[in-house]
C-alpha cells in the first residue's frame, strides 16, 4: 500500500511539474522567483504541519478523522509544491538564459 502511495505522489508532482514548466516557459523571471518562493514556504508548512501533528497523542475519533482529511490534503499540496517548484526551476534554466 505505501509503494502505490509513493508513485501516486510522484505522478502527482511529475503532472505538476510538467505543468508548470509548460505554464513557466512563457512567465516573467521575476515572477518565477515568486512562484517558488511561494510553493517552497508551503511546502515547508506540509512538513511542519506533519511533524507538528504526527505526535498528538490523542486518539478520540475526532482526532483520527481529522488526521485522515489533513493527511488527504497535506499530500496532494506537498506533491503538487514539490512539482511547482522543479518545473519553475526547470523553465528558469532551459527558457530564460538570456533573459
Amino acid at each position: 500500500m505505501a509503494s502505490r502511495l509513493i508513485i501516486l505522489w510522484l505522478c502527482i508532482a511529475a503532472i505538476s511539474t510538467l505543468g508548470s514548466w509548460y505554464l513557466a516557459a512563457r512567465a516573467r523571471r521575476d515572477t518565477l522567483w515568486i512562484r517558488i518562493a511561494i510553493a517552497t514556504v508551503l511546502l515547508i508548512a506540509c512538513v511542519a504541519s506533519f511533524l507538528m501533528f504526527g505526535d498528538s497523542a490523542e486518539k478520540t475519533f475526532a482526532a483520527i478523522a481529522l488526521y485522515f482529511s489533513l493527511w488527504s490534503a497535506v499530500f496532494a499540496t506537498a506533491a503538487l509544491c514539490a512539482g511547482m517548484i522543479v518545473g519553475s526551476l526547470i523553465a528558469l534554466q532551459f527558457t530564460h538564459r538570456n533573459s
